[in-house]
């Protein structure tokens, strides 16, 4: 018979033998060295598809100045096949409330440690660059970027392509005009090149028709209105309201910040400016009644109005998709809001470039949330076409909403004819007027005045079908397709008011609430309205649940539209239909449950906040814990280390409400 001495040491011996062995596999492998071969000229790879869609021979106009400094200039480096598939099953348990991994979020530091290249690795190639004559300007702490600068002529040499000047729809644009090539070394590494081009996303609002009287009865939406007709307000007396809590919201414009003041005075908030994040080695300068200033306008303005006491980080650069790269490479709030997009044959191969780092976010917890587009059907018929009405291209739809890591918002139209669902009218402006809930269907105002106005949707060609999406009315083929949800968007009809600048006077827009000194209101529509309000949605979500992010929620919406009956609001009718220039028509009509119009719908807010709160969504656990994260945690346990142990020494399995 052993004695209790003996057993108590063959126990410890077993338990720090468990440890160890749960130790090694809970935690990453190492990062291996792929560079096998010297970088050289003489050995090279074209990176196939590296030209800009849009820098073609019948727009160029000439040859870029050699001596011509790009900055910001950035190679992006692919996971390995086996980082790839690690990624992809972290990703699964990371939104699986059965798993230890549930809800285990990521810091970047912990994503580069795991998916990222080796130190040797990164140090070939910065000395690389260097050798080309290039500057370094950044290493990214996820460890899939350098960033470096230097002059047209050595991206010319070092990537042995031309730069080329385009006339594009009345911008005149620069981009290499032949495919980049690279050392032959990094063979299956170089996932894509950016920066040698200017081409950038486009805004996606609309304009609509000013009022200038509270005579007209016409009715537009401030943020109360909102909060009554999606249900929000039951979170607000709650006390959810988004305090202690972050959005970001990407741009590529400066603002005024008086803009964003006057917006929460005239709604009635309390005040509470926005952090503003320059991208580094950018130079933005505030340009008064640009796009991007509107747009950097409603996104601000919408985010904080749906989630009043949230911190709202404005991330902003010459092109909105660095600051989106900067918002996730620094991790700088859990959910992130862009209302800019691309139809997907204008970005071309540089999606999986993008859509790489939406998977990093992804891990980190991050939630991106984009506009699917205003053009309906037809998203390639928009940039330089303000008053087009028809398309010559066909179907399309918009990146990044098409990408299935970013939850893409459509946009529907108040059916209001038929009931009251307004407060009367008085001779006085009343701010949230709203009642009830307003029967919807989907936008189209498609017009000569308004232009193609419609909610952008349809079938990817770049992107496969998740395996999450699926349910009523998904197509049966293997494509991706958008939107995944849709919010109030009409610019002809019950517009969203905001505050801007305006170029002529420099003058607010919102000097008297929200009337301008000669009695207007500044309105418009658009998908770019939903990304916002719905960012701050799921800011309230998560708040609710006590969850410190959320990742890629587009599994959750999809479980939720099969698995209850009172959180979206099914859009049955209407169409994001365009004409061709030939006299057909094309696009795409609503039906029962999902459609390539409106997605699963729009939503009663606090019944989605519920549902979510109630089907595992509770979990508040985050990646800084170290071990199958990615990274040290202190000492800490990793959660696969506590499961096992809780199986095999406590002979009990442990669960994760």
């Amino acid at each position: 018979m052993q004695s209790p001495m003996l057993k108590a040491s063959r126990y410890l011996t077993s338990s720090a033998l468990l440890l160890a062995f749960v130790a090694a596999a809970d935690s990453p492998v190492a990062l291996h060295d792929r560079i096998a071969a010297p970088l050289n000229a003489r050995s090279s790879m074209v990176l196939n598809g590296s030209i800009h869609p849009l820098a073609q021979a019948r727009y160029e106009t000439g040859r870029v100045s050699g001596d011509i400094v790009l900055h910001g200039v950035s190679l992006y480096f692919a996971r390995s096949a086996a980082q790839q598939a690690d990624l992809e099953e972290l990703l699964r348990q990371q939104q699986d409330p059965a798993s230890p991994n549930y809800q285990a979020w990521l810091t970047p530091q912990q994503y580069a440690s795991r998916f990222g290249i080796s130190a040797a690795d990164q140090a070939k190639i910065t000395s690389w660059l260097l050798g080309q004559g290039f500057s370094i300007d950044s290493v990214s702490a996820s460890g899939n970027r350098v960033s470096f600068s230097g002059s047209a002529a050595r991206i010319e040499s070092a990537f042995q392509t031309e730069l080329h000047r385009y006339q594009v729809d009345g911008e005149s644009h620069f981009a290499n005009a032949s495919d980049l090539s690279v050392p032959a070394a990094l063979s299956g590494m170089v996932l894509g090149v950016r920066g040698v081009d200017d081409f950038r996303p486009k805004a996606h609002f609309r304009t609509a028709p000013r009022f200038t009287s509270s005579q007209t009865g016409n009715h537009l939406l401030a943020p109360g209105d909102l909060a009554t007709i999606y249900n929000i307000s039951p979170l607000y007396t709650a006390g959810l309201t988004g305090s202690g809590r972050t959005i970001a919201v990407v741009g590529q414009g400066a603002i005024n910040l008086r803009d964003i003041q006057a917006f929460r005075s005239a709604a009635g908030l309390p005040a509470k400016d926005p952090v503003l994040t320059l991208v580094p080695n950018n130079s933005v300068p505030v340009d008064n009644g640009s796009t991007d200033m509107e747009e950097a306008d409603i996104d601000i303005e919408w985010s904080g109005g749906m989630a009043p006491n949230a911190t709202i980080n404005f991330v902003y650069a010459k092109n909105v998709f660095d600051a989106m790269n900067y918002a996730i490479e620094n991790n700088v709030a859990p959910v992130i809001s862009i209302s800019y997009g691309l139809c997907e044959s204008q970005v071309g191969s540089a999606a999986k470039t993008f859509d790489s780092t939406f998977l990093q976010a992804n891990t980190q917890g991050q939630t991106i949330v984009t506009s699917s587009g205003d053009a309906g059907a037809a998203d390639c018929d928009v940039a330089g076409k303000p008053n087009a009405t028809t398309t010559s291209n066909g179907l399309a739809v918009d990146f990044p909403a098409s990408s299935p890591n970013v939850t893409g918002i459509g946009g529907t139209e108040f059916n209001d004819s038929n009931g009251t669902y307004w407060k009367p009218q008085a001779s006085s402006d009343v701010i949230a007027s709203a009642l009830s809930y307003i029967p919807e269907f989907v936008w189209n105002d498609t017009s000569a005045d308004l232009g193609l106005s419609a909610s952008g949707g349809g079938k990817s060609s770049q992107f496969s079908k998740p395996s999450w999406q699926t349910g009523v009315g998904v197509p049966g083929d293997n494509a991706r397709y958008v939107p995944d949800i849709a919010l109030a968007a009409s610019n002809g009809h019950v517009p969203y008011l905001f505050c801007t600048t305006v170029a002529s006077t420099g003058q607010g827009t919102c000097l008297n609430g929200f009337r301008d000194n000669s009695g207007n209101l500044t309105s418009a529509g658009g998908t770019s309205f939903g990304a916002p309000v719905f960012a701050a949605i799921l800011t309230l979500v998560a708040q609710k649940t006590g969850a410190s992010a959320l990742g890629n929620v587009n599994p959750r919406l999809y479980q939720l539209a099969g698995s209850t009956t009172t959180v979206f609001h099914d859009i049955t009718s209407g169409n994001n239909n365009v004409k061709t220039t030939g006299g057909s028509t094309i696009g795409y009509s609503a039906g029962v449950g999902y459609d390539p119009t409106t997605g699963l719908g729009s939503m009663d807010v606090s019944n989605l906040a519920n549902a979510w709160a109630g089907s595992g969504g509770s979990s508040s656990s985050s990646g800084g814990a170290g071990g199958s994260t990615g990274g040290g945690g202190g000492g800490a346990f990793a959660p696969g280390m506590l499961a096992l142990l809780g199986t095999l020494l406590l002979g009990r399995r442990r669960r994760k409400a």
